[in-house]
């Protein structure tokens, strides 16, 4: 058995003094109030969080598009980002590729090997929780076909539809389709361009009923669905009477208006906290619930320091909710993101060096994985 003392143990809501007793890799208990008996981990003056859920990585498809990687393995590049991912605190990730993008030079069944090796890391080797988020936009046949096989050979965990396909190509083409059709049929600029809107209108239609059935598949396959446009949840709910209750990087204010009073959940990167050109306050957000998922896309190892600097206007348990028990509970991971009897035991430990949180150690699945500076 595993046991951890400290003065600072967040939960859910709070924050406690108390011991944490671990077995396999389950939380059998958590006591506060009191020191344990016994052998001990003694972690006095150190905060005990859940294990870090990031949501939104990039941090492996950067890894093995870098012009240094022929230098090395592609294994031994998915080490190096688990490793990192481990020592800044995070226990479970998300590696999200762009279907289109990671397509364009595999066929299909070598995209389903890529992101079968991605899914199933964690039960070759051990170090943290690995799975797929898939993005995706609508429109294109040959996307479709292989979207649907992804979801056959269960290499997917999560799914965000980003919007349309091609929308400025496509904002181009009906420009120079209403010029052939006033110069074809001889009429004039605002009924030409009266059937091009009708036309870009069927074309939505047919994608969105297409979206329809994609999330009735995922959901059938128990795979999370979130969208990226406001628009598309609105028009889902009232033409399909589906719901999506998950809505990726809102970027502007109606987006947080619709979040509000429709009682999504949002999720933010990082980069928008210190976006100078934003119309949004994402902190005010943040306060308000409205946001309540951050993520980081560029660098995982950001997350538990913007976690700790928002200490100070949300609290530190809510704080901690944005990247541990908010994440989990949006993915249907309900065995993961916080620090509950029966909860799986991912675990980190912080010390605060120079203003700056620092992990120092790093419990997955009730196994140390990293550990400094502690007696």
């Amino acid at each position: 058995m595993l046991r951890i003392y400290s003065n600072k143990i967040v939960l859910r809501d709070s924050m406690d003094k108390g011991y944490i007793d671990i077995e396999g890799n389950r939380i059998t208990d958590v006591v506060l109030g009191e020191k344990p008996e016994g052998d001990y981990i003694d972690m006095s003056g150190k905060y005990v969080l859940p294990g870090l859920i990031n949501i939104h990585s990039l941090d492996f498809v950067k890894e093995i598009s870098s012009k240094y990687i022929k230098f090395f393995t592609e294994e031994k590049a998915f080490y190096q980002v688990e490793k990192l991912l481990a020592e800044s605190g995070i226990t479970t990730v998300f590696h999200t590729f762009t279907l289109d993008k990671f397509s364009e030079d595999r066929d299909l069944e070598e995209v389903i090997e890529k992101l079968t090796y991605v899914k199933s890391y964690r039960k070759r080797k051990f170090l943290i929780d690995h799975k797929v988020h898939l993005k995706f936009k609508l429109g294109d046949v040959n996307l479709n076909k292989r979207l649907k096989a992804l979801f056959d050979a269960e290499c997917v965990d999560f799914v965000t539809c980003t919007g349309y396909n091609s929308d400025i190509i496509e904002e181009y083409q009906e420009q120079y389709y209403s010029q052939y059709l006033q110069d074809r049929f001889e009429i004039d600029e605002e009924l030409a361009g009266r059937i091009s809107e009708r036309l870009k209108e069927l074309r939505e239609e047919s994608a969105l009923d297409e979206l329809s059935y994609k999330i009735k598949f995922a959901k059938s396959r128990k795979i999370p669905f979130a969208v990226s446009k406001c628009e598309l949840v609105e028009k889902l709910r009232e033409t399909y009477k589906i719901g999506i209750d998950l809505l990726v990087d809102p970027r502007n204010p109606k987006s947080m208006e619709y979040i509000s009073c429709n009682n999504l959940s949002a999720s933010i990167d990082v980069e928008c906290l210190v976006a100078e050109n934003s119309s949004i306050d994402f902190v005010d957000e943040m306060a308000e619930d409205n946001i309540n998922i951050l993520s980081a896309s560029k660098r995982s190892r950001d997350i538990l320091e913007y976690v700790f600097n928002l200490e100070g206007n949300i609290g530190l348990p809510k704080a901690v909710r944005l990247a541990s028990y908010n994440p989990a509970m949006a993915l249907g991971m309900y065995e993961k993101g916080e620090i509950a009897p029966g909860k799986e035991a991912d675990i980190i430990v912080v010390d605060i060096f120079e203003d700056l949180p620092i992990n120092i150690m790093t419990i997955s699945d009730g196994k140390i994985i990293v550990k400094y500076n502690y007696n």
